[in-house]
C-alpha cells in the first residue's frame, strides 16, 4: 500500500511540474524556448560531471525506487517495448502513415505531400542532431558511466549498453520528436506520453538514472524547439 501510495504522489508530482513547464515553454518563442532548455542541460551536466553529491544521492535512491521497487513480469515486457520502439519498423511506418494521412486532409492531396515531406524532413533533422549531440558531444564530456558500474544489485531485464551513461539518448531523440510533433500533427498529448515513456522505461530497465533521461529530455526539447524556430524562419522567408 505504501509503494502504490508513493508512485501515486510521484507520478502526480511529475504530472504538475511536467504540466507547469509546457504552461510557461508554451509563452516562449522557439528560440527562447531553445535557450532555456539548453541552460536546464547545462546546469544538470555540470552538475552530474562534479559528482554533485545530493544530486548523486537523490539519483541512486530514485533508480532503485523504479528499477527495483516497481519490478514486475509486465512491466518488464512493457518498458522493454517502450524502450525497444526506435528499432520497430512497423512503429515507423505508422507513425509516417498517420503523418500522411493528417497532412493529405488538411491540405489536400498535393499540398498534403509536400507538408508531409517537410514534417518528415524536421523529424529526422531533429533525432538526428539530438542522437549526434547526445552519443558524440555529452557522453564523452561528462562521462558518467551507467548504473551497473557504480551502483550494486541494479536489475538488467536485457542487458546494458557499452556507451557512457549522461545523458540517455534514448530520452533525447524521444524528446526532440515529441516537440516537433507536438507542433505538427495531432495527437499531441500521445507524442508527449510516449516520449516520457521511453524516458521512464531506460531508469526502470537500470540501464541510466533519472539524470541521465531528465538531461536526454532537456536537450531532446532544445533540438525539437530549435528546428521549430527554423520552420518558422523559412517559412516567414518564403
Amino acid at each position: 500500500m505504501g509503494l502504490a501510495s508513493g508512485r501515486h504522489r510521484f507520478d502526480l508530482g511529475l504530472h504538475r511540474l511536467g504540466h507547469r513547464l509546457a504552461l510557461f515553454a508554451a509563452r516562449l518563442s522557439p528560440l527562447t524556448e531553445t535557450a532555456f532548455w539548453l541552460s536546464l542541460f547545462a546546469l544538470l551536466a555540470i552538475a552530474v560531471a562534479v559528482r554533485w553529491a545530493p544530486l548523486m544521492a537523490a539519483d541512486k535512491a530514485l533508480l532503485r525506487w523504479v528499477n527495483q521497487g516497481w519490478a514486475t513480469g509486465w512491466l518488464d515486457k512493457l518498458m522493454a517495448f517502450f524502450s525497444g520502439m526506435g528499432k520497430m519498423p512497423l512503429v515507423w511506418l505508422a507513425l509516417l502513415g498517420w503523418l500522411l494521412i493528417f497532412a493529405v486532409r488538411k491540405s489536400g492531396r498535393r499540398k498534403g505531400w509536400t507538408n508531409w515531406l517537410k514534417t518528415v524532413l524536421m523529424l529526422a533533422i531533429a533525432i538526428g542532431c539530438a542522437d549526434g549531440l547526445s552519443s558524440h558531444v555529452a557522453k564523452g564530456l561528462v562521462h558518467r558511466e551507467r548504473p551497473p558500474h557504480l551502483v550494486k544489485g541494479v536489475r538488467l531485464p536485457e542487458g546494458v549498453g557499452s556507451s557512457l551513461g549522461f545523458p540517455s539518448s534514448h530520452a533525447a531523440n524521444a524528446f526532440a520528436a515529441a516537440r516537433v510533433l507536438s507542433a505538427l500533427a495531432p495527437p499531441r498529448w500521445l507524442w508527449w506520453l510516449l516520449a516520457i515513456a521511453i524516458a521512464l522505461s531506460r531508469v526502470y530497465l537500470g540501464v541510466h538514472f533519472p539524470a541521465d533521461s531528465v538531461g536526454g529530455a532537456l536537450l531532446g526539447l532544445a533540438v525539437g524547439a530549435l528546428v521549430i524556430w527554423m520552420r518558422q524562419r523559412l517559412a516567414t522567408s518564403d
